[in-house]
């Protein structure tokens, strides 16, 4: 990952004709965390102006915050939540605590230094600051309260009529403080000359040993250092040099701005590495293609006709499927609840050498699930801005496996488990069909309990297995070893069960690879059959009684098999039994399916209201006990 990093920042350090040299510009940041959703998007500027051998405070300006003038604000984090910045450039977070915490502490730490002509500039500024502190948190106040809540604010300063970006001191110190957070931290200094760089493999005149690029390597706690637990020895773990360092900074920030997408709950970037020096030297191309996406008139045009396996508007996995084999993709999802260069970022997972061939089989397989006529005229609901704005055909994408492992609270979350089976996915792994089965049916008796309807759940959870059946990631049941498979001379006459033994077969032919045993058969059409009862209850009654005995959809083999003469009672007593072609052919699967079936409950339970749900399929004319014509 490090070394497709440093590539990615090499790459747009070139491209941008930076100086590795002169790094200011590369060590800036963006106050703008997220800059495919902007939040920040108003400056309040704190005007000072040169008078009597100080400074007098002018009043507070508003601007709109602009990313050409990145180098003006001069923006730089700090590495803690509560010190200054490496600048007086600060995120808004609490007017009174940013302005008094970040900003009037930043030039508390030039009081009491050498006098020179520069520390001069930023103690009188301290002082006007100080001096004035009460009115300018009173007009920082109102100047806020002005702004829409939905937008965030930054303060900084001008100083006769000057960003502070525009003061070499300033920028002096930016520089300084980068550098020295690459081997100063805890109050210890880790850095040794003439040593090999871990990311570049040549001997440097110094190497440091503070580099922690994404955090994954830090060593805030002894255990965390090798060789004696002694900080100041870190380079010894994960030597960097200055050029590598820059280098991954600008990795790093190209990667945020445009390989950074949502997914799910979750984010991810996705890091491309090209395999050999041939493809390496041509790069570019594949660079120019990804910033391209991002433009606003390829987005019109050029997205055209692309498919999607993720929510995220900005997605890009199949322009990169359509590459050669000439570089892999790494995806790397993390979570960092302080924002994307906060204190704490967890990579939760890295998924490694995913070729452009294999997210093409993604999307072949996608768009031929897409295809199939059960999941195409399954409406689903389109919201935005949690208000539904109208519907479309039922497709598939990741939601629909997180449709099964969400986040359903801070105490009971099934994230590891949608994480590992994402992981999984790319990586062509096997996946057990049971575990799949259990927390597809965890979902849908949790809706049938309920009273709500398990249509879409259940039509989800056939969609993903079959579409990990086509990835071939998934083995499914077992057969029994005493199932005896009807054939064609223990078969009822064709011609006395007219259209319906011929739509039973045609689906069961289609789907072949579900129902190849006869209990499946038999359990999936008695659920049929159960929901032909149940619209039959609610037209008599405007009520289901009959859902009762389903046990909330935990059935059972010998609860399956006691259904079916109580469901042909209940459709005599209505006297509307429309259905007795269905049930013998039912009887007849359940004869041939024998006994001690090898099939879970969470299977039984699932084929039967996989059943329930498409019975649309095999609705019967009650004056002529067929099949109606779709």
């Amino acid at each position: 990952m490090i070394e497709a990093i440093k590539e990615i920042g090499e790459y747009i350090i070139q491209k941008k004709e930076k100086n590795i040299e002169e790094p200011l510009d590369i060590l800036i940041d963006n106050p703008e965390s997220n800059p495919k959703k902007p939040s920040y998007k108003n400056i309040l500027l704190i005007l000072l102006k040169k008078a009597n051998g100080g400074f007098d405070y002018k009043g507070i300006d508003i601007e709109e915050y602009s990313h050409g003038k990145l180098d003006r604000y001069l923006y730089k984090k700090s590495g803690g939540s509560n010190s200054p910045d490496i600048t007086p450039t600060s995120r808004v977070t609490e007017i009174s605590k940013t302005f008094v915490k970040k900003i009037l502490k930043w030039f508390n730490n030039y009081t009491a230094q050498e006098p020179n002509e520069n520390t001069n500039f930023l103690v009188k500024v301290g002082n006007c600051l100080r001096n004035n502190k009460d009115k300018i948190l009173d007009d920082l106040k109102e100047k806020h309260s002005g702004i829409d809540r939905k937008e965030k604010s930054i303060i900084t300063l001008k100083i006769d009529n000057r960003y502070i970006g525009e003061y070499d001191i300033i920028k002096e110190i930016l520089l300084e403080e980068s550098i020295i957070g690459f081997y100063s931290k805890y109050g210890k200094i880790s850095k040794a000359e003439n040593m090999i760089c871990s990311v570049c493999n040549e001997k440097k005149s110094e190497v440091y040993g503070f580099v922690d690029t994404y955090k994954f390597y830090t060593v805030d706690k002894p255990g965390f250092v090798s060789g004696g637990f002694q900080q100041k020895d870190a380079w010894k773990n994960y030597p960097v040099c200055l050029e590598c360092a820059l280098k991954l900074e600008a990795g790093k920030k190209y990667l945020q701005e445009n390989l950074n997408f949502n997914f799910y709950g979750f984010n991810y970037q996705l890091i491309p590495k090209f395999i050999n020096r041939e493809y390496y030297e041509n790069k570019k191309d594949i660079f120019e293609l990804i910033e391209g996406w991002r433009d606003p008139k390829f987005n019109k045009e050029g997205r055209k006709g692309f498919a999607q396996l993720t929510q995220d508007e900005n997605e890009i996995l199949e322009l990169m499927s359509k590459q050669e084999n000439y570089l892999n993709m790494n995806f790397m999802f993390y979570e960092a609840p302080n924002g994307y260069d906060g204190s704490v970022f967890n990579i939760l997972l890295y998924i490694e050498d995913i070729l452009p061939s294999r997210l093409r089989r993604l999307f072949e397989i996608k768009r031929e699930v897409d295809k199939i006529n059960i999941f195409k005229d399954c409406m689903v609901p389109i919201f935005e801005n949690k208000k539904k704005t109208g519907e479309k055909s039922l497709e598939f994408n990741f939601g629909i496996l997180r449709t099964f492992f969400r986040k359903v609270s801070d105490k009971r979350t099934y994230n590891k488990y949608f994480l590992d089976l994402t992981s999984k996915i790319f990586t062509s792994k096997p996946i057990d069909y049971y575990f799949l089965l259990q927390f597809i049916m965890l979902k849908i008796r949790d809706e049938f309990v309920n009273n709500n309807p398990t249509k879409i759940s259940t039509l989800k959870g056939f969609m993903l297995l079959n579409y990990l059946n086509k990835l071939g990631l998934v083995e499914l049941g077992q057969k029994s070893k005493k199932e005896v498979k009807m054939n064609d001379n223990n078969k009822r006459d064709v011609s006395a069960s007219g259209k319906i033994k011929e739509k039973t077969d045609g689906f069961f032919k289609k789907f072949a690879d579900f129902f190849d045993s006869d209990a499946k058969k038999a359990i999936f059409l008695e659920g049929v059959l159960t929901q032909f009862l149940l619209n039959i209850q609610y037209q008599e009654r405007n009520a289901t009684p009959f859902r009762v005995k389903l046990k909330g959809l935990k059935l059972d083999e010998k609860q399956v098999k006691k259904l079916l003469p109580e469901i042909q009672n209940k459709l005599e007593e209505y006297g509307k039994n429309y259905y007795r072609t269905l049930e013998s052919i039912i009887s007849d699967y359940f004869v041939s399916a024998g006994n001690g079936w090898k099939l879970t409950n969470d299977e039984i339970s699932f084929y039967f209201v996989l059943g329930m749900n498409l019975s649309d399929l095999f609705k019967v004319k009650a004056d002529e006990n067929e099949i109606e014509e779709e």
